[in-house]
């Protein structure tokens, strides 16, 4: 349940980032970068958390991607208004 409650308070944040990203016309490969960074980070989460003994690693891993991924949408959104 835990791991549903955790995709349900980060990823939309992170999508409505990437969506911003996209409707700036930002760079392609930039956009496709950071959308496949979140799906590996979820899931590679998802896969630590599922464990019967849970793997710390790979939900750590899992989480530093997805807040990488929040963390560089929101600096690439903030230089296309400043710049």
């Amino acid at each position: 349940m835990r791991v549903h409650a955790n995709f349900a308070e980060y990823v939309p944040f992170a999508l409505l980032l990437i969506t911003l990203l996209e409707l700036n016309k930002a760079n392609a490969m930039l956009l496709i970068a950071l959308c496949s960074a979140l799906l590996v980070g979820r899931l590679v989460h998802a896969f630590g958390v599922s464990m019967e003994n849970e793997r710390l690693l790979y939900r750590v891993s899992g989480m530093a991607m997805t807040f990488t991924v929040i963390l560089i949408a929101a600096l690439a959104n903030l230089a296309v208004v400043i710049l």
